[in-house]
């Protein structure tokens, strides 16, 4: 192919703003990209130039982003383009799973971590972790450990833990010692720690190589970093990457992690020699949306001015703020709407409604029975999806056993899920037998098994039993042999219900192709940073309820943003929480293509009374709407 025709294939149709994005090359740069402006497009076609037209090798390219579906997405799409000139594909891939690669690639020379590195899931850290942790230190409930685990993940993430005196300074020394010898015992380490021991190497260890060398980091959703994930850009900088910053302070949503617009909108005094660049268009939201939409957004004062404006040709579109008596009249009122629309030709999945936050489903259950009255299809986005399924745990165990044969988690959890006369006593006499003796848990149980005096028969005796039973189990299988081969064995050995087989053989089927994994280590890999709670795939054929959070980067011809009330949103966020808040609210109007509607009730009873920030009835415009150029109309 000619460097015309080349040319012509990176720019294509792109804009004149998206273009010069694309071809930037030699300093490092920042993209303002507000929300439908052809973000992915743009970095997309920005990896086609850098190796098309600048030659730039693909293996020395990375490309992080904020979640793992978009990095999947942003994978194949690279993927297609570059295969047909028989290019390789550059790194895409989360901050989480880019720092557990570096991490295990220098194996030897990271001695701050348990060895090898395991990475503790959301099940385990909940249903083995805490639970122990609370049981040594004699805590009444289970949220006085999880308030001192998140503050451990605040303390990295904000680099408070680099402070002198750190230590002293933490709540509860007791719990920093019985948490150090749980993870001596279990050799577990915890998700929210990865990328702070990434910095902490880069930092620190002379001998500390990454798996490549990058000479070009691209980084999707640059305003979600925190400290700890700037000062890993910084370092990357500092071994002569180019960085390519893309993102939108009006989209910085995710304080609970401590992500702050202040990365972004300073980078420019971070990086002295940045290309300032911008995409002004948005090709997803009709007129009177994203007006709208931006007036929420120009109430930040310290906002970065954009000149973001509608394509040419857009419609109009329609922004309604609904007031209903309270939600019976909200709910049916919206199921009635809702039916006209799909009746009158619409694709159910081109409807979202948005809540911001939804415990025990106290927002939902109105919504969704008055839909399923007027025969409406819903789906309602869930958190946790499998991961308390007692079946997909056991599976899930049995295949880290396959890759590692001594994973003391793996090993503890089947331990806890079988029906194997091993309780909570026995697996305690395991954790005396291993503390006492200076042994891992696996240590422990080995032990256990080859010498029938070390702890009491009555424990001893399952444990032997169960241990061999499932040993044998798994020295069938090998950890090199193709993982969809490994997993359907698992599968058949450790899951009695055929239906139940096939389900959850459907589930890793699907999470196979979406991380390219071969091997049974690249599919626990991609699951070792799983868990965030903030990304979902929509339904097709259905009306879809999502939170907030999880609708950022969809698309919607239809949205409806519930419970636009001062009590839910700030609720009681305050200061820069509360700038969260808006930022919010903002990047929930812009989901929405050509009708968005925003609902508030003049009082909510039952369940929803006790919802948001105070308890009681009476419910009012949220603040950032009081003065916007809306006319409620009372239902």
């Amino acid at each position: 192919m000619n460097t015309e025709k080349i040319t012509a294939q990176v720019y294509g149709d792109a804009t004149p703003d998206q273009i010069a994005a694309i071809a930037h090359y030699g300093s490092h740069a920042r993209l303002l990209a507000g929300p439908g402006t052809g973000k992915t497009k743009t970095i997309t076609r920005r990896v086609l130039a850098l190796v098309l037209l600048h030659g730039v090798e693909p293996e020395s390219i990375l490309l992080l982003t904020f979640t793992r579906l978009a990095a999947a997405q942003l994978r194949e799409e690279i993927r297609k383009a570059l295969e047909p000139h028989g290019k390789g594909l550059p790194c895409v891939s989360t901050l989480h799973s880019f720092a557990l690669k570096q991490i295990l690639t220098n194996g030897s020379r990271v001695d701050t971590l348990p060895r090898p590195v395991r990475i503790a899931d959301d099940w385990e850290e909940r249903n083995i972790i805490q639970e122990d942790l609370k049981l040594i230190l004699g805590l009444e409930k289970i949220d006085d450990v999880q308030k001192l685990i998140q503050q451990l993940a605040t303390d990295w993430e904000t680099l408070r833990a680099d402070e002198t005196g750190w230590e002293k300074q933490f709540p509860d020394a007791h719990f920093l010692g019985a948490w150090r010898k749980h993870r001596e015992i279990y050799g577990e380490t915890l998700r929210a720690e990865l990328v702070y021991q990434l910095k902490k190497q880069l930092e620190a260890n002379r001998d500390f190589k990454l798996d490549r060398g990058y000479r070009h980091v691209l980084i999707d959703e640059f305003q979600d970093l925190n400290s700890c994930d700037l000062a890993i850009v910084r370092h990357l900088s500092e071994r002569e990457a180019e960085i390519f910053a893309v993102g939108d302070d009006d989209q910085s949503i995710y304080g609970f992690r401590f992500a702050d617009p202040y990365g972004i909108r300073n980078f420019p005094e971070q990086y002295p020699d940045c290309k300032r660049l911008a995409l002004e268009i948005c090709f997803r939201c009709d007129q009177d949306i994203l007006k709208h939409a931006e007036f929420i957004a120009d109430l930040d004062v310290k906002r970065l001015p954009k000149g973001t404006r509608a394509r040419d040709g857009a419609g109009q579109g329609e922004v309604v703020l609904m007031n209903f008596r309270d939600q019976a009249q909200e709910a049916s009122t919206l199921a009635t709407e809702v039916k006209g629309i799909i009746d009158s030709g619409a694709a159910p999945e081109k409807i979202v409604l948005l809540l911001r936050s939804d415990k025990n489903g106290a927002m939902s259950k109105p919504i969704i029975a008055a839909f399923e009255a007027a025969g409406v299809q819903v789906s309602k986005a869930t958190e946790d999806s499998l991961d308390e399924d007692k079946d997909y745990r056991t599976v899930l165990s049995a295949l880290r056993l396959v890759a590692e044969p001594t994973d003391c988690l793996a090993w503890r959890s089947l331990f806890q899920l079988a029906h194997n006369r091993v309780g909570t006593t026995a697996i305690k006499a395991v954790w005396d037998y291993a503390a006492a003796n200076g042994k891992n848990f696996c240590q422990a149980i080995e032990t256990i098994v080859s010498d029938t005096t070390a702890i009491e028969s009555r424990y001893g005796d399952p444990i032997r039993a169960y241990y061999s039973s499932t040993k044998e189990k798994l020295d069938t299988l090998g950890k090199e042999s193709p993982v969809s081969e490994v997993v359907e064995v698992v599968m058949t050995q450790f899951v009695d219900d055929e239906d139940k087989r096939a389900f959850l053989q459907s589930h890793f089927d699907a999470l196979i192709q979406s991380l390219g994994a071969e091997k049974i280590a690249d599919l626990l890999s991609g699951l070792n940073v799983v868990g965030e709670g903030i990304e979902q795939e929509t339904e097709n054929g259905k009306v879809n309820i999502l939170t907030m959070h999880q609708a950022k980067g969809l698309t919607f011809d239809y949205c409806y943003i519930i419970a636009v009330e001062d009590e839910m949103i700030p609720g009681r966020n305050e200061g820069a929480k509360e700038d969260d808040e808006r930022r919010l609210l903002y990047v929930s109007m812009t989901r929405a293509r050509n009708r968005l509607v925003m609902t508030y009730c003049s009082k909510r009873t039952g369940e929803q009374a006790y919802y948001g920030r105070t308890s009681g009835a009476s419910r009012s415009l949220t603040r950032f709407l009081r003065d916007a150029p809306l006319t409620p109309k009372r239902m």
